[in-house]
């Protein structure tokens, strides 16, 4: 996809590891509402230890931003969903970080942009809770205007072997998305 701006949204096991390889290829923003993260990440640290502090660094002075501000992202035309789906006190997925994050990219979606899921659902939750958020909020259609795509999680934390480069990535979509990573 020419042109290919990226916007990771959660800086967690997942979403890091995603900036910092996506970032020696494309310009990329990591998004997170924690202040605290993107400060330690913007200095170079990562006290997940998921990402090594030189190559963090490296591609932080090769463009890589890490953001709190909906404006730093507003130009992007892929974002990518990482963030935590935890389970309630009956074992059911906690969708709120999840809706949350969709929240956060409707407020900026444009025609023909893409937004990729990995965090851990169930089938159909893309489509059934979270397309619904972004069509309210952005105005804008699914599969018309914006396209939605799903990539399971699949980084198991602190795994030292089977990183981001080493698993193939996996992406469901109800179209084909026309990007390659």
């Amino acid at each position: 996809m020419p042109n290919t701006k990226l916007a990771i949204i959660g800086l967690g096991y997942v979403g890091l590891p995603l900036c910092v390889e996506f970032a020696r290829k494309y310009p990329i923003i990591g998004f997170d509402i924690s202040l605290r993260r993107v400060d330690e990440l913007t200095q170079g640290r990562d006290r997940t230890l998921e990402v090594e502090e030189d190559d963090l660094k490296a591609v932080c002075a090769g463009g890589l931003r890490f953001s709190t501000q909906l404006d730093d992202i507003a130009d992007c035309n892929i974002y990518i969903v990482t963030v935590p789906t935890p389970v309630d006190r009956h074992h059911r997925p906690d969708l709120t970080p999840l809706l949350g994050a969709s929240e956060t990219v409707g407020k900026v979606l444009k025609k023909g942009d893409i937004v990729i899921y990995e965090s851990t659902v169930y089938p159909g939750a893309t489509e059934e809770d979270c397309v619904p958020v972004l069509e309210r909020l952005s105005g804008l259609k699914f599969n018309e205007d914006f396209f939605c795509g799903y990539s399971p999680e699949r980084i198991n934390p602190g795994d030292k072997t089977h990183t981001p480069v080493a698993v193939k990535l996996v992406v469901a979509s109800t179209r084909e998305l026309c990007c390659h990573f």
